[in-house]
C-alpha cells in the first residue's frame, strides 16, 4: 500500500508539481523577491533601451541625426520650432487623453504610487507616459531621459507585482528594485542605481530591502552594457587636484550650485501656476512650452532636447562660444547659457512637457560648474584646474543639491568617471551644495509636486508598515448594546455596568444607531424626571466615525487623528453598520508605537 502510494506521489501531474513548488518558493519571502529582482532587472534594462531608441529615432526623424547636439547648426531653423510645437501637441494629447488628470508623473508619480497606492502603476498610465517622454524628448524638449526610464522601470515592476498578487510591502521592494535598475541602465552605475532607490524613493537600508535591489541593478546594467557597450554617458575628462587651495574653491562651487537649485525648484511650482492660469487647455500647455522652447533655441540651440554632446564639449572643453553665428566671449556663452537652460527646463516641466530634470540637473550644473571654474583659474591659474574639472564637480553638485541625494549623486559622478582623485572635491561640493539648498527648505525637483499636493513623504515608509498591519491585529472590546427605544434609566444602568465608557444604540434589525458617551449622557443627567420620558434614540449621537474590520492601522490612525473621541467602531466590511467591537485611541497608538519600535530597531541592526 505505501508502495502504491509513493508511485502515486511520482506520478503527480508536472502541472501540479509546479504549482507546489511556486507555492513553496512564495513561502520563501527572501528567495521569492530575489528571484522576482532578476526579472525586474531584465524588464527594466530593455524597457531603458527601448526608450533610449525611441528617442533617438524620433531625434533623427525631425533631424536627421540620433541626438539634437548632433543636429546643431546642420538643420533648418524653422525646425527648431516646428519639431518642440508638434511634438509638445502630441504630448498634449496624451496627457489629456491617456494619462490619468489626478496623478504626478515620473519619479513623483511612483512615490505617489507608493504613498497613497500600495505601489499599483497602471498599465494605461505606463504606456502613455512611454510614448509621451519619447516624442517629447526627441522633438526637442529640454528634459532628461533619465527620470522617464526609472519611472518605467518602477511602472515594470508594479505591473508584475500586481499580475502576481504581491503584499505592498513587497511591492515596495520591488519598485525600489525598477528604480535602481533605471539609474544603472541610464548611467551605466549599478552602484548609484542602488544607492538612489535607497536614498530617494524607499529610505530603507534593510538588508532584505538592499539585496535584491543589488541584483536587479546588476542585471540591468548587464543588458545595457552588451547592448550599448561598457561606456559613460559623458566624455569625461582627466580629473586632477591642483593643489589643496582649491578645496575652498570647490566648496564655493557647492554653494553656487545650491543657489541655483534652489532658485529652479522654486521658480518650478510658480511657472506652473502660471501656465494653468494663462493656458486653460491641458492640451495646448506643452504646444506653448514647446514654442517658448523652440524661439529661445532659434539662438541656443544646445539647449535642445538632453544635450549631453554640449555636456561632453564643456567636461572636454571643447565648447564653441558663438550665437546666430557671432563669436562671443566664452564666459558670456556659458552664462547666456546656464540661464537659457534653467528657463526652457522650468518651462517644459511647468508645461508638462514630459521627460524629468535629472537630465537637465547635469546640464545646468556643468554650465554653472564651467562658468565658476574659468573664473577661478583667470583669477588662481596656479592653484586651480582649468573649467572643465570643476563642470565635472558641477554637475555633481547641482544634481545632489536638486534632488537631494548627495550619496547617490557622489557614486554616480564616481562611476562616471572612474577617477578616485575626483572624491575630495566632489564630496565637499555636493554635501555644501545640498545643506545650501536645504536652508531654503526641504522640498527636492522631486518632491515639490509631492508637497504641493499635500502628499507626505517622509513617512512613506511608515505608511507602508501600518497600512500591512490588519485592525484585526489591534485589540478591540465588546461594546454593549441597547434598543433605540430604551428608556434614558436603562441606557445609564447598562452605561454605568458595562464600564465600557460608550453604549451602542441599535436599530429593531441589530444594526447600530449610534453610540452615547458621557459627553452624550451628561446633559441628561441633571433631571430626575426624565429617566422614562427620554428614550436612547433622543440620546445618541449619530454622528460616528468607523473602521471596517478590513481596513488597517493607517486607516485607524487616519480616523483618530482627525476626530476627538477616544474610541471608534469596528464594523463588518459587508455591513457598515453592524458593529464587532470597539477601538480605543490608546490601542491604536500603541500598536503604531510598537510598529515604529520594532522596525527602527530592525533597521538599526540591519544595515548594509
Amino acid at each position: 500500500m505505501a508502495e502504491e502510494e509513493e508511485n502515486g506521489m511520482k506520478k503527480l501531474p508536472i502541472k501540479t508539481r509546479l504549482y507546489e513548488g511556486l507555492k513553496w518558493l512564495r513561502g520563501q519571502d527572501a528567495l521569492y523577491l530575489g528571484m522576482l529582482s532578476l526579472f525586474v532587472g531584465l524588464l527594466a534594462g530593455y524597457g531603458a533601451l527601448y526608450l533610449r531608441l525611441g528617442i533617438e529615432e524620433v531625434s533623427q526623424l525631425w533631424t536627421g541625426e540620433r541626438t539634437w547636439s548632433q543636429a546643431v547648426g546642420a538643420i533648418p531653423w524653422y525646425l527648431y520650432i516646428v519639431a518642440p510645437v508638434t511634438g509638445g501637441l502630441l504630448v498634449g494629447w496624451i496627457n489629456t487623453r491617456v494619462l490619468p488628470q489626478d496623478q504626478l508623473r515620473v519619479i513623483p508619480g511612483v512615490i505617489e504610487a507608493l504613498s497613497e497606492r500600495g505601489g499599483r502603476i497602471s498599465a494605461k498610465k505606463t504606456v502613455g507616459e512611454f510614448a509621451g517622454n519619447i516624442i517629447a524628448v526627441g522633438s526637442g524638449a529640454s528634459m532628461g531621459r533619465e527620470a522617464p526610464t526609472v519611472a518605467l522601470g518602477a511602472a515594470l515592476a508594479s505591473l508584475l507585482g500586481q499580475k502576481l498578487g504581491l503584499s505592498e510591502k513587497q511591492m515596495r521592494i520591488l519598485l525600489g528594485c525598477g528604480v535602481a535598475a533605471g539609474i544603472a541602465a541610464s548611467f551605466n552605475a549599478p552602484i548609484a542605481g542602488v544607492l538612489f532607490a535607497l536614498e530617494v524613493i524607499l529610505a530603507d537600508y534593510a538588508v532584505a530591502t538592499f539585496t535584491p535591489i543589488v541584483l536587479s541593478a546588476v542585471i540591468a546594467t548587464v543588458i545595457t552594457r552588451a547592448e550599448l557597450g561598457n561606456y559613460p554617458v559623458f566624455a569625461i575628462p582627466k580629473f586632477e587636484l591642483v593643489s589643496g587651495w582649491e578645496i575652498p574653491a570647490y566648496i564655493g562651487l557647492g554653494v553656487f550650485c545650491g543657489l541655483i537649485a534652489t532658485l529652479i525648484i522654486k521658480l518650478l511650482p510658480k511657472a506652473r501656476e502660471q501656465f494653468e492660469k494663462r493656458v486653460k487647455s491641458n492640451l495646448f500647455r506643452p504646444v506653448v512650452a514647446g514654442f517658448i522652447l523652440g524661439c529661445v533655441a532659434l539662438s541656443l540651440p544646445e539647449i535642445m532636447s538632453i544635450g549631453y554632446g554640449t555636456v561632453s564639449s564643456i567636461l572636454l572643453e571643447q565648447i564653441l562660444s558663438d550665437s546666430l553665428g557671432w563669436k562671443i566671449s566664452l564666459i558670456f556663452f556659458l552664462a547666456i547659457l546656464l540661464v537659457a537652460k534653467v528657463a526652457t527646463s522650468i518651462i517644459c516641466s511647468a508645461g508638462r512637457f514630459g521627460g524629468g530634470m535629472i537630465g537637465p540637473s547635469l546640464f545646468i550644473g556643468a554650465t554653472a560648474g564651467a562658468l565658476y571654474g574659468y573664473v577661478a583659474h583667470g583669477f588662481f591659474p596656479e592653484y586651480s584646474e582649468t573649467f572643465g574639472a570643476y563642470a565635472l564637480v558641477g554637475c555633481g553638485a547641482l544634481l545632489a543639491a536638486a534632488v537631494q541625494a548627495p550619496m547617490s549623486t557622489i557614486l554616480m559622478i564616481f562611476e562616471l568617471s572612474g577617477d578616485y582623485h575626483i572624491m575630495v572635491p566632489l564630496m565637499a561640493a555636493c554635501v555644501v551644495a545640498t545643506l545650501v539648498k536645504r536652508a531654503f527648505g526641504p522640498e527636492s525637483v522631486i518632491t515639490e509636486q509631492l508637497q504641493a499636493k499635500g502628499i507626505e513623504t517622509g513617512w512613506g515608509l511608515e505608511r507602508s508598515w501600518m497600512r500591512a498591519v490588519p485592525i484585526k491585529r489591534i485589540p478591540w472590546r465588546a461594546i454593549p448594546a441597547v434598543s433605540e427605544h430604551a428608556s434614558l434609566d436603562e441606557l445609564k444602568r447598562v452605561y454605568i455596568s458595562s464600564g465600557k465608557g460608550c453604549v451602542q444604540v441599535v436599530d429593531d434589525t441589530g444594526l447600530m444607531v449610534g453610540i452615547v458617551t458621557f459627553e452624550d449622557l451628561k446633559e441628561w443627567l441633571l433631571d430626575p424626571t426624565l429617566g422614562d420620558a427620554v428614550v436612547a434614540s433622543e440620546v445618541v449621537n449619530r454622528n460616528v466615525q468607523t473602521v471596517s474590520e478590513a481596513g488597517s492601522l493607517l486607516d485607524a490612525v487616519n480616523v483618530m487623528d482627525q476626530e476627538e473621541f477616544e474610541q471608534m467602531p469596528v464594523v463588518a466590511a459587508n455591513e457598515p453598520r453592524r458593529v464587532l467591537g470597539i477601538l480605543s485611541r490608546n490601542a491604536v497608538f500603541s500598536t503604531y508605537h510598537k510598529l515604529i519600535v520594532k522596525h527602527g530597531e530592525t533597521s538599526d541592526h540591519s544595515h548594509f
